[in-house]
């Protein structure tokens, strides 16, 4: 169809319909098939009509969503209305505005286009973390690795002497029972006759053990999860060891103990040209005591162990006019007394201290700490995987050397050198 003829028919039903057509709606037609537009400008008579039709639904449509806003602002009111005195959730709103409406339901059940129904569920206003956020918002930021719960750290395989051994026992030879004296002897007099006893003395191997049981899920999915156990392992292993090197009591499996094998303070083990009196003795003098009845015994203390807080008030130590107490037995601010390094530890007691010769204490380790991975019974049907450490070891003081070493406690001991 060339121009002429498209305008030619685009006047004709322009002149039916009694309105001029838009150049968008010119352009939509220049799309229609030559045949099919022919015909709508022959049927100009039901093409009035259409337009006609079209106009009233128009307005009829505009009426509707005038009605239509109305109910919607009554709606909203009363929901908004109820929320200002209640909290409602999402359910109960929903389930409130289909109760309102039910006729309206059935109108848009029925095919009835126009009719519809909207609900606004909230006020706009301010935001907030709190109030307008779930879950963990904003993201958080995690440091790495994990923070260990604070544990003491194992003194005392440092200040006795350490080795290994091949059996599971211990053995050594002393002496004992010794009798009778060397003496001054005359010509053509019987000599002196002295003797001693030979007795055979053992120490047993203990074993010290410790495991965790934990899912492959775990190992798998936190990050340095078997690294984590491994040292908590080694840990507790080794703060057992200590606490059995220092005060095990040798019954059932525990190991002998130092303190077990240790002596009692003396007090009657030193002089000051006033037997066993000392004017308002403080720990400092017990130590010095003890440091001189090891001494008298033939032995040299190395060390001297007690509690953090026992280290303090020796330091905290003043005279009456408030002056601190430093005794010219004691330097380095209380760290060393008679020339002894104090070891301050919490596993020793507070209150209670030990001054020793500990190249006298021998350790001996059987198995060294070793870490084993297994199943246990029907662990790997259910993905558990057992971690255990043990170690090995042996410990003793022979009975010879018992007055090497000296226990004791601060407040029992300072009154009993104190000058009444």
């Amino acid at each position: 169809m060339n121009k002429e003829e498209f305008d030619a028919l685009i006047s004709k039903i322009e002149s039916s319909i009694g309105a001029s057509i838009d150049t968008k709606l010119k352009d939509a037609f220049r799309e229609v098939n030559p045949e099919v537009l022919k015909a709508i400008s022959n049927n100009s008579a039901e093409l009035k009509k259409t337009v006609k039709n079209l106009e009233d639904s128009n307005v009829a449509l505009i009426d509707a969503q005038k009605s239509q806003g109305a109910v919607i602002e009554g709606l909203t009111t009363k929901l908004n209305n109820a929320n200002e005195n209640k909290k409602v959730s999402f359910k109960d709103q929903v389930i409130g505005l289909l109760k309102v409406n039910e006729e309206k339901l059935v109108a848009m059940k029925n095919g009835d286009s126009k009719t519809n129904i909207r609900m606004t569920m909230k006020a706009v206003g301010n935001m907030t973390i709190g109030g307008n956020t779930t879950g963990q918002l904003p993201q958080a930021e995690r440091e790495s690795g994990i923070t260990r719960i604070v544990r003491r750290n194992p003194f005392i395989l440092d200040l006795v002497n350490v080795g290994s051994i091949t059996s599971n026992l211990w053995e050594w030879v002393q002496q004992a029972n010794a009798e009778g004296a060397p003496g001054m002897t005359a010509e053509g007099a019987a000599k002196a006759q002295i003797d001693f006893e030979l007795v055979l003395a053992s120490a047993a191997v203990r074993k010290v053990t410790a495991y965790i049981k934990v899912s492959k899920e775990m190992l798998d999915d936190i990050p340095l999860m078997e690294s984590e156990i491994n040292q908590e392992l080694a840990e507790r292993i080794n703060l057992t060891i200590d606490a059995q090197l220092l005060s095990g009591d040798g019954t059932g499996q525990n190991l002998t103990g130092i303190l077990a094998n240790a002596v009692a303070f003396t007090p009657g083990s030193f002089a000051t040209g006033s037997v066993n009196e000392v004017i308002s003795p403080i720990n400092a003098d017990v130590l010095r005591v003890a440091i001189n009845q090891i001494s008298v015994s033939l032995f040299q203390a190395n060390y001297i162990v007690m509690h953090p807080s026992d280290v303090t008030a020796m330091d905290l130590a003043k005279s009456i006019d408030g002056h601190y107490v430093l005794p010219p037995f004691s330097t380095s601010a209380n760290t060393i007394v008679k020339g002894i390094p104090v070891v301050a530890n919490t596993g020793v007691t507070e209150g209670d201290y030990l001054v020793g010769d500990f190249s006298k204490a021998g350790v001996r380790f059987r198995e060294g700490l070793t870490f084993d991975v297994g199943y246990e019974n029907d662990d790997f049907t259910k993905n558990f995987v057992t971690i255990l450490a043990e170690a090995r070891l042996v410990q003793r003081v022979k009975s010879n050397h018992y007055p090497a070493f000296v226990k004791g406690d601060f407040a029992v001991d300072k009154a009993a050198i104190a000058k009444a």
